[in-house]
């Protein structure tokens, strides 16, 4: 949800589940099931279904969109010089000329730094 910006109501409604469904699973009382699992792979194709069954790997399958042609948005390159987690010069090559908007970092740990336009 914090990657994707949207509130657990909003995930709800994309996923066509119960609001009490998704705030269970955050809270703790259930875990999501097998329907639920296969409706959140389905709404966002990104999201890796390995890091979401075991925790293992990364969230988003970077692989599959960036080898897809199909997909217009895909970023075709990326090279940032970080220092102290401050993006000092960013050189980014996307398809049809799309203009970046936001940058995710996603460290091995699970935290992540986003980067606003």
């Amino acid at each position: 949800m914090d990657y994707k910006g949207i509130t657990a109501g909003e995930l709800s409604l994309a996923l066509e589940v119960q609001r009490s469904n998704i705030s269970h699973i955050l809270n703790g009382r259930n875990m999501p099931g097998a329907a639920l699992i296969e409706k959140m792979l389905l709404k966002y194709p990104d999201l890796d279904a390995r890091w979401l069954l075991t925790g293992i790997g990364s969230m988003i399958h970077v692989n599959g969109a960036l080898d897809n042609a199909a997909a217009p948005n895909a970023i075709k390159d990326v090279n940032l010089i970080i220092t102290d987690e401050k993006i000092v010069k960013p050189i980014i090559s996307t398809s049809n000329d799309k203009q970046l908007d936001k940058i995710v970092l996603l460290f091995n740990d699970g935290s992540f730094v986003d980067y606003k336009k």
